[in-house]
């Protein structure tokens, strides 16, 4: 569950601010940002980020930095896992609410249909983001 915290539209560009609940095995395949920063700050659970040639497992709370143009990764290793997501500039939070399957009120997937590291990657493809998956 990935909820929209402040928006590009909401701070002039400056920056957008995503919040994940997140359960077990949830990941983001190696990619590297070409447009964005992004600050991770884990709240609870067990969270490993790869940073580069870094890796990190954040136990609880933490708080990492991701910067443009070193490729990374992330792999919750825990049963659940809360975490913020910060980019700088705004604009990349757009991608989960336009990918994503909206929730509540009894909304869900479609039949058959779930979140997926190849579907993850197809969308940020479909939409030019400057994203660049692998090494």
């Amino acid at each position: 569950m990935v909820t929209t915290k402040l928006s590009a539209e909401e701070t002039g560009g400056a920056l957008g601010i995503t919040h994940f609940s997140a359960v077990l095995g949830e990941r983001a395949p190696r990619h590297m940002h070409t447009l964005e920063d992004e600050i991770f700050i884990i709240e609870g659970g067990e969270v490993r980020l790869t940073v580069g040639d870094r890796t990190e497992t954040v136990e609880g709370a933490g708080v990492l930095f991701l910067p443009r143009g070193v490729p990374h990764s992330y792999l919750v290793e825990s049963e659940t896992a809360r975490f913020y997501v910060v980019t700088t500039p705004g604009g990349f939070e757009g991608f989960f609410s336009q990918a994503g399957y909206p929730t509540g009120l009894g909304k869900s997937a479609p039949v058959g249909e779930s979140w997926s590291v190849d579907r993850t990657v197809e969308f940020a493809e479909s939409l030019g983001l400057g994203i660049i998956w692998g090494d």
